[in-house]
């Protein structure tokens, strides 16, 4: 944690989102070869307003959302009852993962330490209406 409340709280916003993203690669990765599609749907949809957040305020953060967005892209075309889908997902998970955990360990509060309160604001609200547009994940 930081001495700027206002940092801290973005970025346990953030955190509580990539923990939604865990459960959402959990239920991806459970799912029968049925509801995989709809599992991917949800994430991709999430994942989608996530990013767009991050794109929007956390410049530094963006590095590796392309690669991000080309997973999904790649994962939607694939037959999600094949074994091809289920070893590519099993990478993106791991590569989403690590993505997460060096945004909350090191680029979100690298690009949150110099914002002033106003735009830690913006920030705060973007990833608040994230938050509450985000499709209920089964627990």
């Amino acid at each position: 944690m930081s001495d700027n409340p206002a940092a801290d709280a973005v970025l346990g916003l953030v955190k509580t989102q990539h923990d939604i993203l865990e459960k959402m690669l959990k239920n991806v990765a459970d799912a029968g070869e049925a509801q995989r599609k709809a599992a991917v749907g949800t994430l991709e949809r999430f994942l989608s307003a996530h990013e767009a957040a991050e794109e929007a305020y956390l410049e530094q953060a963006t590095k590796n959302l392309e690669n991000m967005q080309g997973w999904v892209e790649k994962l939607t075309e694939l037959d999600f009852t094949s074994s091809d889908f289920v070893n590519q997902f099993g990478e993106f998970q791991k590569e989403l993962l690590n993505h997460t955990q060096t945004e909350i360990n090191h680029t979100i509060p690298k690009a949150l330490k110099d914002m002033t309160q106003a735009q830690l604001d913006l920030v705060q609200a973007a990833f608040e209406r994230v938050s509450q547009t985000a499709e209920s994940v089964d627990e």
